[in-house]
């Protein structure tokens, strides 16, 4: 494929304005996702909630970090941020650094934001909060170390069973992620009702379903609990205190709402089209293929479906998914990047071209222009000096 070289980034990207082309393009399709949120009825009524998270461009001390915002609604990029290792040296604290300059900027573009979901960052949930935003955490981030803050309490050694883990809760670890997630999504946006329905789920394995949803499984007749039932106040009491030290519990007040960022990781999935990570590119081709990639996913995103597969994972058989096969991608804006492309250089172009014809200026025949100084002479023998004044006749 070649290398592109600093003598070709200069003599196209910039001298040519390629790069800026594709900027503005750019530019254009997330103005015209804000534009269509705000056509929207419930952007006046309660404002857009948008989702971030940050992409680097390598595993490990990476040199350039973006971090895309997305617009709850719609699902389309609304504003985008890059840094590198020049501008910000330290890769771990790049995600704050360029959440604090998009999240202005979509503002600018006048996006009501009223909350803001991403993962797990206590500061940027500062941040957030300073802005008078609602902060809302990622529900997988939030549940994924679950079964694994539960372990310790569920197995371990013969010698201390049912004094710091119990045979009770052995099966409960799984299980009690599911739970959570229920949780989240049946609250109702409360923070207060979501501890006390996370609290209530020791109570459904004890056997009181008195605050159990009535569309539970457990509150129809003939119910058979799958899992252990939990009698032993010693595992009752350590299930309740796992439950409380759960990053659900302790910040209620973040995931109440129950918020994924499932569109910005399918939308960093797609930048390996663009920006693999064995690949490092210059910062002018990095920000030049993130805008393209841009384009494309406002483009093709939440395009329509031909058919629908079921599908069950060999590896987790309690799951099953639904595979959309999608129409044909587009990529319209490829014409547009050419379009303005070729008149804007058509356009500078003509200007150098005249330029250059009102600095060329048509002398008579028999007169001679020096320095803006005109002789009349008759003889071509004299000529003007640069000093304004006439030279000896020349000897033949």
């Amino acid at each position: 494929m070649g290398v592109v070289k600093h003598k070709y980034i200069s003599s196209v990207y910039l001298n040519q304005l390629y790069q800026q082309v594709v900027t503005d393009v750019a530019e254009e399709s997330m103005k015209a996702a804000v534009e269509r949120v705000k056509e929207s009825p419930h952007h006046a009524k309660s404002g857009e909630w948008v989702i971030t998270d940050a992409r680097h461009d390598s595993t490990s001390n990476a040199y350039h970090s973006t971090v895309p915002c997305l617009a709850g609604s719609t699902h389309r990029i609304v504003g985008i941020s890059t840094l590198s290792r020049q501008q910000h040296r330290v890769a771990q604290t790049r995600e704050v650094a360029c959440t604090k300059i998009v999240l202005p900027q979509v503002i600018a573009r006048g996006l009501n934001i009223t909350e803001v979901a991403h993962d797990y960052q206590a500061t940027i949930k500062l941040y957030v909060r300073q802005l008078g935003m609602v902060n809302s955490y990622d529900t997988w981030h939030g549940t994924k170390n679950v079964a694994k803050q539960l372990r310790h309490i569920c197995a371990g050694t013969v010698r201390t069973r049912d004094r710091t883990w119990f045979t009770e809760l052995s099966d409960k670890a799984r299980c009690t992620k599911v739970h959570l997630y229920w949780c989240m999504r049946n609250c109702g946006g409360n923070p207060v009702r979501l501890r006390a329905m996370i609290m209530n789920i020791s109570k459904h394995f004890q056997g009181d379903h008195q605050s159990c949803s009535s569309e539970s499984p457990c509150q129809q007749p003939g119910y058979v609990p799958k899992r252990k039932p939990l009698t032993m106040p010693a595992a009752i009491s350590a299930y309740e205190a796992a439950l409380r030290k759960t990053l659900i519990y302790k910040n209620a007040d973040s995931c109440h709402l129950c918020r994924d960022t499932y569109w910005v990781e399918s939308f960093n999935h797609q930048l390996l089209t663009y920006l693999p990570k064995r690949i490092h590119f210059h910062t002018k081709t990095f920000e030049m293929r993130m805008n393209l990639a841009v384009m494309d996913w406002n483009e093709n995103c939440q395009r329509m479906a031909t058919s629908h597969h079921e599908y069950t994972d060999v590896r987790r058989p309690d799951h099953h998914s639904t595979y959309n096969v999608l129409v044909k991608k587009t990529y319209r804006f490829v014409n547009n990047i050419w379009s303005m492309y070729v008149l804007r250089n058509i356009t500078s172009q003509q200007i150098l071209q005249d330029d250059e014809d009102d600095d060329e200026m048509v002398l008579p025949d028999d007169a001679a222009m020096y320095d803006g100084d005109y002789v009349d002479s008759e003889d071509d023998d004299y000529v003007c000096s640069e000093d304004g004044g006439d030279d000896e006749e020349e000897d033949n």
